[in-house]
């Protein structure tokens, strides 16, 4: 019970939240939050304080989980509607104040913290302006937000990373090709080949605009909204649509991806390049 180390559940929730192994997740948050609850309640045992089994437990549940239920939904780095902004999300089911939390726009000195009684719904979002007046803002007279690429940070009160963003040159970093599928079993069109890739962060990435290439005019252009969860996986199929991984497609009659050797290249929304993968004779 002594060996629970609360930053390190913490750190550790990024794989679990998103991990599609279910039973191995809900092993890891039963063991995290149990042994927090015991912590809990042994610490009001010993200051001979009243209360109920029931409650750490749920004093544990509130204190490591709650905070993951606000996400950053997206950043609006192009001002496109009265001004750049930030927004978050709350995924829920509590209400969440938010008084102390803190987002950084990824450079020192560009921050915003909540004020008191900053509430939450759940399902509902909060938007956080560069500088407009009668909104959450950072009063900032400059652009926060890069439009070559940015990260941004939302930290809960106690400091901890509670999510992450990346886009543009921020994001090159933390993605790459993970396989090319160039061989389908469709006969013909071979319309379940595919190019998967995935985020090495713990961050969400935002793939809007990006462009997927499988040679000269063979390109998937990525839809307004594309993310790629933390540490995620998605397909490009040829000419499937595959919800578990995705859902997107080159909508391509015909293979894209050359069983002789190809490569595969990847671009942001400004059209530069983030990575490619090659096979075959094209290595």
């Amino acid at each position: 019970m002594s060996d629970f180390n609360k930053g390190t559940f913490l750190q550790q929730l990024s794989d679990v939240q998103f991990s599609s192994d279910v039973q191995s997740s809900w092993n890891a948050l039963d063991s995290g939050v149990m042994d927090y609850a015991r912590l809990i309640h042994q610490k009001r045992v010993d200051n001979c304080q009243p209360g109920s089994a029931f409650n750490d437990w749920w004093q544990s549940c509130c204190e490591l989980l709650a905070p993951r239920q606000m996400a950053i939904k997206g950043v609006d780095f192009a001002g496109k509607e009265g001004g750049e902004y930030i927004e978050l999300i709350n995924n829920g089911p509590l209400i969440l104040d938010l008084a102390g939390w803190r987002i950084n726009a990824g450079s020192d000195g560009q921050d915003m913290t909540f004020p008191e009684n900053t509430l939450c719904y759940p399902g509902k979002s909060l938007r956080i302006y560069t500088n407009k007046a009668g909104e959450l803002s950072f009063n900032s007279r400059q652009a926060v937000w890069n439009n070559r690429g940015d990260a941004a940070f939302l930290f809960d009160a106690s400091g901890e990373l509670v999510s992450s963003w990346r886009y543009g040159v921020k994001a090159h970093d933390a993605i790459e090709f993970a396989n090319i599928c160039f061989d389908g079993q469709e006969k013909y069109t071979e319309a379940d080949e595919y190019a998967e890739l995935a985020n090495l962060s713990s961050g969400w990435l935002d793939l809007s605009g990006w462009q997927l290439s499988a040679g000269k005019d063979q390109n998937f252009t990525f839809p307004e909204g594309a993310v790629l969860k933390p540490n995620g996986k998605i397909r490009v199929y040829t000419n499937h649509l595959d919800q578990a991984s995705g859902g997107f497609s080159f909508n391509s009659p015909r293979a894209v991806w050359n069983n002789k050797g190809d490569t595969g290249k990847l671009f942001d929304y400004k059209g530069n390049i983030v990575c490619e993968y090659s096979y075959g004779a094209a290595k």
